[in-house]
């Protein structure tokens, strides 16, 4: 079991007053169809369908919203937003082109549960960590399911074990493993561990959201976490999706490192090309490394694939990666640019300390490389 760094620092500040619990009690109303609203479910690999097209969230948890905000969101370029919005802001969210994950208070469900803007419900965060047991999380989940079937419900963890403990009381999980500690003595792998474990837990095909950690430094509750560097982040960020992670959200004391901040904008412009590939129907395919430190997923899209490796370590490792099925062609380097070989199923490739390498091959290659298409996956589709 992967050890825990420290207690999500919203606990102590934000969460407590702001999540609510629906407890048990008569009901707000009859189920009402959604008229303009949106509908979303998750399709059989964990990915979020918005009205029937492809949802993948990059969700950032704020703490207020205004136009400040919401210009820092496009130029960064998310699509979800988390906390710290109010009920009757939603339809701005809405015309920003962004999509909402909500609280579960009375007035929440009023305004939420036929709004386009609704992603799903947050029903409460770490209740492992609150003394909410798995039962009544379950009661909670079943009296949102009455009021509102046309979106999910999600619970976020911090323990690894509760990940099968409160399967029964959500539709999706967050797992928020914050592993950049003041010692740096967490390894970036346990959001991977907890991130398969989710997937390998939840129903509905396995999506799993996982929250980034973009805080840390001497200021952020009493030094107990380093300040995540560009690279530490994109690396975490990489080996969710390695792990099968289905949303990427980030987190932080907002925002507090200039330099780290801004990465997310190009992380993110990364998140978005990979996008068409991880949504669109496939197949996942077998992987094997020569170097246990590089983590790898590939999928096949049509005659084509991707792979995304990422070395878990600290320090610069060479690598051999097998990817089944890809035979003896040139893969495209999505980041950099240019070609790599492959020679029976493998590409031999060096990594730097935390990095990543993302290759692409087939017909589809060109033709899905680029900001465009990775917007039809992104942008919140109408009602």
């Amino acid at each position: 079991m992967p050890a825990r760094a420290s207690a999500h620092p919203l606990l102590q500040i934000v969460l407590a007053g702001l999540l609510v619990l629906v407890a048990p009690g008569p009901a707000l109303a009859e189920p009402v169809a959604p008229r303009a609203g949106s509908r979303v479910v998750f399709d059989a690999a964990g990915i979020a369908q918005v009205n029937g097209q492809p949802f993948f969230p990059i969700g950032l948890y704020t703490y207020h919203l205004d136009a400040t905000v919401l210009a820092e969101m496009h130029a960064l370029r998310f699509n979800t937003i988390l906390n710290g919005f109010r009920p009757d802001q939603l339809d701005t969210i809405h015309e920003h082109g962004l999509m909402a994950v909500c609280h579960t208070g009375d007035e929440w469900i009023a305004a939420a549960r036929n709004h386009p803007a609704l992603l799903a419900w947050y029903l409460y965060d770490e209740p492992e960590g609150h003394g909410r047991t798995p039962e009544e999380m379950r009661l909670a989940y079943l009296r949102m399911k009455q009021i509102d079937p046309s979106h999910p419900v999600g619970l976020c963890h911090f323990l690894y074990e509760a990940l099968e403990d409160y399967r029964d009381a959500r539709d999706f999980s967050i797992t928020d493993v914050y592993p950049v500690t003041a010692n740096r003595d967490v390894p970036l792998l346990n959001v991977g561990i907890h991130a398969a474990q989710a997937r390998a837990t939840n129903r509905n095909g396995g999506p799993n959201w996982t929250c980034i950690q973009v805080f840390g430094g001497p200021e952020t509750e009493g030094g107990k976490w380093a300040q995540p560097t560009p690279r530490e982040v994109r690396a975490m960020t990489f080996i969710a999706l390695v792990h099968g992670s289905t949303g990427i959200l980030y987190f932080s004391y907002w925002p507090k490192a200039p330099e780290t901040w801004r990465s997310l904008g190009d992380l993110n412009r990364d998140l978005r090309r990979m996008v068409p590939w991880l949504v669109a129907e496939g197949t996942e395919l077998e992987t094997g490394v020569s170097n246990r430190a590089i983590h790898v997923r590939a999928r096949q899209v049509g005659e084509g694939g991707i792979a995304i490796a990422v070395n878990t370590a600290p320090e610069a490792v060479d690598s051999a990666i097998f990817v089944r099925g890809t035979g003896t062609r040139p893969a495209q380097l999505l980041f950099e640019g240019g070609t790599i070989p492959i020679a029976r199923s493998n590409i031999r490739d060096r990594f730097g300390p935390y990095q990543e390498r993302v290759y692409v091959w087939g017909p589809e290659a060109t033709s899905m490389i680029g900001e465009e298409s990775a917007e039809l996956s992104l942008t919140a589709p109408g009602p």
